[in-house]
């Protein structure tokens, strides 16, 4: 028996997908190609991987074996191509950094930028996601490191998390609320009606907090997607919403929303670096995150 890798690879990425379809999508190749890769893996295993009875895919006993394996030689393999960057010095490869929505554009897309010009030869890649997303794909290793709001789960024992800047959070109300310009007291705030995030944003984890911190019941509301779609939402007198500075600076400046200014106040945020505890960062890696701290760094000495 001999184990075509490329082959388990496919395989790989057909449960990660969730189908023949979605996979050939994804690696840019045809349905009926994809499903041959498989059917010759199946072939020179003499077993059968995947049940096809179903609309859904299943995997066999035989293939949840398999995919545990195929996972770990991805890994290593991952391993192998970061211990030969570092033997060799010069950064070069791919980097796949993940961020959610709210850094990704305010922080890690300068970084991005940077990078390109110090290290043109390597291949970049940013995911965007809330936070449960991003903590998902670290955790399946799509991505090795990744720009999150401070984690409230307590310490992983498969992740690092390294701080590497603060972030005030602010109460935000579209201008000429008449809250605007005085200290707003539990009792006034009781009386808002307050937008929300989607659940899993850790955006939508320090809304949550805030409503304790003034003594305010939980909400049920399922929120909306993304920081933009919030601001506007405020912006168009639809409520008063918790949001991350770095998101509302400039309208606050350009007068199209009103800080508001709670009693009591509200605690900054800690943005975190997130790596992976069990697999050494590649020379490429390492720059970046060393060039993000560099850059983060003189972000908050502005």
């Amino acid at each position: 028996m001999k184990l075509n890798l490329h082959r388990l690879w496919v395989f790989e990425q057909v449960v990660a997908c969730g189908g023949f379809s979605a996979a050939a999508r994804k690696l840019y190749m045809s349905q009926p190609s994809v499903s041959q890769h498989v059917h010759k893996l199946e072939v020179s295993l003499r077993t059968t991987l995947i049940d096809r009875s179903g609309p859904r895919l299943r995997l066999t006993a035989q293939g949840e074996v398999l995919l545990q394996y195929a996972q770990q030689i991805s890994s290593l393999a991952q391993e192998v191509a970061a211990a030969i960057d570092r033997v060799s010095g010069a950064p070069a490869g791919r980097l796949v950094v993940g961020g959610t929505s709210t850094y990704s554009s305010h922080l890690l897309l300068p970084v991005f930028g940077r990078f390109a010009e110090l290290f043109p030869g390597v291949e970049r890649q940013l995911r965007t996601g809330n936070t449960t997303e991003i903590l998902r794909q670290l955790a399946d290793g799509e991505v090795r490191l990744a720009v999150l709001p401070g984690y409230q789960g307590g310490a992983s024992p498969h992740h690092r998390m390294e701080p590497i800047l603060e972030e005030q959070l602010l109460l935000v109300a579209p201008p000429g609320h008449p809250l605007a310009g005085r200290a707003a007291t539990p009792a006034d705030l009781a009386q808002q009606r307050f937008l929300f995030r989607e659940e899993g944003s850790a955006t939508r984890r320090a809304q949550g907090d805030a409503l304790a911190l003034w003594g305010l019941p939980p909400s049920r509301c399922p929120g909306v997607t993304g920081n933009e779609t919030l601001k506007q939402a405020v912006i168009a007198d639809l409520g008063i919403a918790v949001m991350p500075q770095r998101c509302v600076a400039q309208e606050l400046r350009d007068g199209h929303l009103a800080l508001l200014r709670p009693d009591p106040g509200l605690p900054a945020c800690t943005i975190v670096l997130a790596t992976s505890r069990e697999t050494a960062l590649s020379p490429a890696e390492q720059e970046f995150a060393r060039l993000l701290r560099t850059m983060s760094d003189a972000a908050s000495d502005a």
